[in-house]
């Protein structure tokens, strides 16, 4: 697969990708917090905390699209292996880091402010670790990608 083959691939993928994220944030989440809110009177009061935590909790997700968007261009243009490169994945590593730790942290000031359930910040355990588990392949293909540029360099440097 060349790599403009391998770039427009990735970038359909973040085009759906980001598409499926907007229309959770914009039409999904709030549809079902009025349902819930419809459905359960005594909810009705944590349907706005809980949509604008939503909304601050995808903040992270857009940013990871638009950082993997410039991942792709590196590689149409064969310059996968360069430190611009390790830099954005450490980038990315740390806005997901940050992610997960804010929506652990917002689940458990919600908890807080008795506007959740125990079971929801348990759940959320889940999100987090998913998230953190990005964060450190992301954070491993920083150190590795980084390596690689040192050798590319060192090796064009020898010829």
């Amino acid at each position: 697969m060349s790599s403009k083959t391998f770039c427009n691939l990735l970038r359909i993928t973040i085009i759906a990708v980001a598409l499926c994220g907007l229309v959770t944030c914009i039409l999904i989440l709030p549809s079902m917090g009025t349902a819930l809110a419809t459905n359960n009177p005594e909810f009705a009061h944590w349907r706005i905390p809980w949509l604008f935590f939503f909304w601050a909790s995808s903040v992270p997700f857009f940013v990871v699209l638009v950082i993997g968007w410039k991942v792709a261009g590196a590689i149409r243009h064969e310059k996968f292996f360069s430190l611009q490169t390790a830099n954005l994945m450490k980038v990315c590593s740390m806005v997901l880091f940050c992610g997960a730790g804010f929506f652990l942290l917002g689940n458990g000031a919600l908890l807080l402010f008795d506007m959740s359930h125990p079971a929801i910040l348990l759940v959320s355990f889940f999100a987090v670790i998913f998230c953190a588990l990005l964060a450190t392949v992301a954070a491993a293909l920083s150190h590795y990608i980084a390596k690689a540029a040192a050798l590319q360099t060192e090796a064009e440097g020898t010829i």
